[in-house]
């Protein structure tokens, strides 16, 4: 693994061990490659953080992040898991042991499993981890989300790592939860925002940075939050394969589509490209702590 390597596009928040890239997965590498570009590939359980850390430990520009989706605090639904738009089985994020019902279900938060994942130097944040009210049903349901979002949060504090949140419909809850930890290192990044600029406030508050997808190259309805974030507290990411950015909206997203999402917040905030570039890159190494040359 080398030390240091050159790099000009980062995309923060990608699956790169999800099904939808088994055919065509070292063009996936090659392509990222290509454009001098990055990633950090995203658990979603157990199993998902093993073949991230795997995928990280074969290529130099990729970095895992290991964790359990709120998904998997409780049973997955058999309906579609539309993630903002895009349309991927909720089984993707439901961990083996849970697809059998829920007598099948190991609650809680597997520490001694991860703590052998957390030790590889490639291994660079906890999560993706945090609360989906998408399809709640009973309050039980978010306890048990809440349940495995604490368990993670202290994980990351025990192991000084950031977290990778993410966050559907419950934005107040999270910062509610985070907020109890204000005073202890917490620090991490809120992938996908989707929130207002009151509650883009309160994360900035506890220290976090906010992440864009390829929704920004289609929808104006994130440029007001972009606008008035600091530039060190914006990053770039594709949430691939879901969502993918104009001009492949409706195709399968991958993360040399960075490129897109980049240019967008380069336009937004009337930045000069490899300026925009650069601050990416910048706030990647420090929030994670990678070793690049940029």
């Amino acid at each position: 693994m080398l030390e240091k390597i050159e790099m000009k596009y980062i995309d923060i928040h990608c699956h790169l061990d999800f099904p939808d890239y088994e055919k065509d997965k070292e063009d996936i590498f090659a392509r990222i490659r290509g454009i001098d570009g990055g990633a950090i590939t995203i658990g979603t359980d157990l199993e998902s953080s093993k073949k991230a850390v795997k995928i990280a430990e074969e290529n130099d520009n990729i970095w895992a992040c290991v964790g359990m989706h709120p998904e998997n605090a409780s049973p997955p639904s058999p309906l579609l898991h539309q993630e903002r738009g895009e349309t991927q089985r909720s089984s993707v994020f439901a961990s083996p042991q849970m697809r059998g019902g829920r007598d099948e279900v190991r609650v809680g938060f597997p520490e001694f499993e991860f703590s052998k994942l957390i030790s590889n130097p490639k291994v660079v944040a906890i999560g993706e981890c945090g609360l989906d009210y998408f399809r709640i049903k009973d309050e039980s349901e978010k306890e048990l989300q809440k349940k495995l979002f604490i368990e993670q949060i202290e994980f990351a504090l025990k192991h000084n790592k950031p977290l990778m949140l993410h966050c559907r419909n419950a934005y107040d809850d999270v910062l509610e939860i985070l907020k109890n930890y204000k005073n202890e290192k917490l620090r991490g990044n809120t992938h996908f925002f989707a929130g207002n600029i009151k509650q883009a406030k309160k994360f900035l508050a506890l220290g976090f940075t906010m992440s864009f997808t390829g929704v920004i190259t289609f929808a104006r309805d994130y440029d007001e939050v972009i606008k008035y974030l600091p530039l060190d507290k914006i990053m770039s990411e594709t949430d691939a394969p879901f969502v993918a950015p104009m001009p492949y909206r409706g195709k399968r997203n991958e993360p040399a589509f960075v490129v897109e999402i980049v240019k967008r917040l380069s336009e937004i905030r009337n930045v000069d490209i490899d300026e925009m570039k650069s601050i990416l890159i910048r706030n990647t190494v420090r929030l994670f702590e990678l070793k690049i040359e940029n």
